[in-house]
């Protein structure tokens, strides 16, 4: 059986003490933190997260993306300090999220890729990454900085991942797909995905429609789910949440995602905190997801 644990959406976060560094886009996020969002993401958890996943002893840890808030070095130093003990290059892949390059400064000086850049087998996108004999990552980077949450996934990657998923060599028998920006959500969700999603979202839904089953992993929206999409059949959709938000809605718990997979079989539980104390919620199984014919369910 692998046993993968599924994290997103972390959000270290740090008030820069030189002022300079408000002079661009991260004025917006600082004034979001000190407007309430501190408050929200509760970084006084995460020695309870870290502790949790490595008493799993999973196979592989997915982060898929925003480890950080608006991008500062402090918040690297932070988010690579707190979680050193999950960082083995060979058990760890890494993706940026869309607060991971806030700023055009971060994203020329690849402040991401200096502090995660190992966790991933290239830096230029996207890549397949096996983590056993079966199974693969294929990863995607539509993220950039700009005055909005929205992506773009450049036609380049789009293209080269179609190569990739074709070639019976590079294709694993088990793909996930790891990708920040959700292409679907929970119909209670889709508004708040609607003002954030990915710009040409059409161009990777055609893209993974066409290439059989698999699982896609994101974040961006800070709600765990699991589901098929209507415009995607052949996809598990997961999105791991956020494991230190604390939604003032109370609709979503935080927390994060293990995934199960033995032969063709999926199942996914929910490790979510409620209450001061973790709790675990089975939220799909899906026998023969990976076979044929599969059929997935709740």
């Amino acid at each position: 059986m692998l046993r993968i644990v599924h994290v997103s959406d972390i959000h270290f976060w740090r008030y820069p003490a030189n002022p300079l560094h408000l002079l661009n886009k991260r004025i917006v996020g600082v004034g979001a933190l000190a407007l309430g969002r501190a408050s929200k993401f509760r970084l006084e958890r995460v020695q309870s997260l870290v502790d949790r996943v490595v008493a799993l002893q999973p196979d592989h840890i997915l982060i898929s993306g925003d480890l950080t808030t608006t991008a500062l070095e402090i918040e690297f130093r932070a988010a690579r300090h707190a979680l050193e003990p999950w960082l083995r290059p060979q058990k760890v892949t890494i993706v940026p999220g869309n607060h991971d390059r806030y700023t055009g400064e971060s994203a020329r000086n690849f402040r991401f890729e200096r502090y995660f850049g190992e966790f991933a087998p290239k830096q230029e996108f996207p890549w397949i990454r096996w983590i056993d004999a079966r199974t693969g990552i294929l990863a995607f980077d539509p993220t950039r900085p700009g005055l909005t949450a929205r992506g773009e996934l450049p036609v380049r990657q789009l293209e080269e991942a179609r190569r990739l998923v074709e070639n019976p060599e590079s294709r694993p028998e088990r793909l996930l797909v790891a990708c920040h920006y959700p292409l679907q959500a929970p119909v209670h969700l889709q508004k708040e995905l609607h003002r954030k999603s990915l710009r040409n979202a059409r161009g990777l839904t055609d893209l993974l429609t066409s290439i059989g089953r698999h699982i896609y992993c994101c974040g961006h929206v800070h709600a765990a789910w699991a589901f098929i999409p209507s415009k995607i059949p052949d996809q598990l959709c997961l999105n791991a949440g956020s494991p230190l938000f604390q939604d003032p809605t109370h609709r979503s718990l935080p927390g994060f995602l293990e995934i199960f997979i033995q032969d063709e079989d999926v199942k996914v539980i929910h490790h979510a905190w409620s209450e001061n104390s973790w709790r675990v919620d089975e939220l799909w199984v899906a026998p023969s997801f990976f076979g044929e014919p599969g059929v997935a369910s709740k």
